[in-house]
């Protein structure tokens, strides 16, 4: 890979990071908008795994203090091991199909999360759960599927805060296990190993200076701002599918 396309990567990186940090989501959304054409489509998600483990660690910690433990057991539990049947799933979907996925999931995502609004949903322990199993199927194949998880942890009692610093640190393990079982599939070949890694570094200031604006924002413009990421992330995906 030429030096510039890996100053374009970490660029990229910073500045998503940045978008991360506020909204909590879209960490692999953005990044793999910008990146896909760099790295290909069939290679984005391993590095995307490698990347976002390191940013997810990142915001964790910026966020710690925030953290909800009870959201966090009820989603990770059976997230994990659906990650991991999520994961199989994805190496054997063709690049158009991947792309096609990653859209339809995340621009379904904001009119679930608009309607369980206007309803005032309440989330049930149990259906945090369920929803936690299906998101960390998602998380396996796809990217963005925290938008899912919005409408339901926010429904649990979540503030904007507490939602940011608990899905840090349930994305850090559904990275540990995407990057598990990539691996075992023959998927981090050393150069994915190092673009990751180099981009993970760099979402590291960017989850810092997120964190800042996440203090200063409003609820209303925090929800604008990630129905706005997702339909747009959506969009591309999808163009990219029926090419």
């Amino acid at each position: 890979m030429e030096l510039l396309d890996l100053v374009y990567i970490i660029i990229i990186a910073f500045i998503t990071a940045c978008v991360t940090g506020v909204t909590g989501v879209a960490g692999g959304l953005l990044p793999a908008i910008f990146l896909a054409p760099i790295v290909g489509i069939s290679s984005i998600m391993p590095v995307l795994a490698v990347m976002l483990f390191i940013g997810s660690v990142s915001r964790s910690w910026i966020n710690r203090f925030d953290f909800h433990r009870e959201a966090f057991l009820r989603i990770a539990i059976p997230a994990i091991p659906m990650v991991i049947v999520g994961s199989f799933v994805y190496a054997q979907l063709e690049p158009n199909m991947i792309a096609l996925m990653l859209g339809s999931v995340v621009l379904a995502s904001i009119p679930l999360r608009r309607l369980a609004k206007s309803h005032a949903v309440k989330t049930s322990p149990f259906v945090l759960s369920c929803v936690g199993g299906l998101f960390g199927f998602l998380a396996g194949s796809a990217t963005g599927p925290g938008m899912l998880l919005i409408p339901f942890m926010l429904g649990f009692g979540l503030s904007r805060t507490n939602f940011v610093a608990t899905l840090a640190v349930i994305a850090g393990l559904t990275h540990v296990a995407r990057m598990a079982t990539y691996g075992g599939l023959g998927l981090i070949s050393q150069e994915i190993l190092i673009i990751g890694l180099l981009a993970g570094v760099a979402t590291i200031p960017g989850n810092m200076l997120g964190r800042k604006f996440l203090k200063r924002m409003t609820n209303s413009n925090f929800e604008i701002l990630v129905d706005i990421v997702a339909f747009g992330g959506a969009i591309n995906f999808i163009w990219m599918g029926l090419k």
